[in-house]
């Protein structure tokens, strides 16, 4: 997968969370139920190359659910 690739998901994923600002999902949850039905049907690792990309844009941030990563949008300090 291309770097333009993982930036297409990057966005679609941005876009999901811009109208949806609560949601919270793990990495295959995020490629099950937010993407695939956008019609968006790639890989779990180009999902995650894309959520660390938003990661270090600021845009999401990743918390540990017991033994399970939660990708969730970045919320403010304090």
């Amino acid at each position: 997968m291309t770097g333009q690739s993982v930036r297409v998901v990057a966005n679609a994923i941005a876009c999901y969370l811009a109208t949806r600002p609560g949601s919270a999902d793990s990495a295959e949850g995020i490629q099950q139920w937010w993407l695939r039905p956008t019609g968006v049907e790639v890989p779990l690792e180009v999902v995650s190359e894309a959520l660390r990309l938003l990661e270090g844009e600021s845009v999401v941030e990743c918390r540990q659910l017991g033994a399970r990563e939660v990708w969730r949008p970045r919320r403010g300090e304090g």
